[in-house]
């Protein structure tokens, strides 16, 4: 068989059997409620991805940026102003900008 008919197929089968990354669950989430205000950082909110700003919040531990998210915070509003979501989405969304604005 020729050399690079046989280096194709190895390409390949090695492809096929690499996994596609999977989304972060609190990805949708972010973009649907969160993003609004965290991506340009509107009413002093920490922005998605500025590891600075997050730092501080981030070393008070998840528990207590779960209970902002939760209950509000300053001009946050409880769950973001979407009382639609369950706690466990808001804390997915936390854990989604967290993972995305930490070292």
């Amino acid at each position: 068989m020729d050399k690079k008919v046989v280096t194709g197929i190895c390409s390949l089968l090695v492809l096929s059997a690499c996994k596609p990354a999977e989304e972060h669950p609190g990805k949708a989430i972010w973009e649907e409620t969160c993003k609004v205000c965290h991506s340009v950082g509107l009413a002093g909110s920490p922005k998605f991805g500025d590891v600075k700003a997050w730092s501080k919040r981030i070393a008070r531990g998840k528990e207590s940026l779960y209970q902002h998210a939760l209950e509000g915070w300053g001009d946050m509003p409880a769950k973001g102003g979407n009382p639609a979501l369950s706690d466990e989405q808001v804390k997915l969304a936390v854990d989604y900008m967290v993972a995305n604005s930490s070292e």
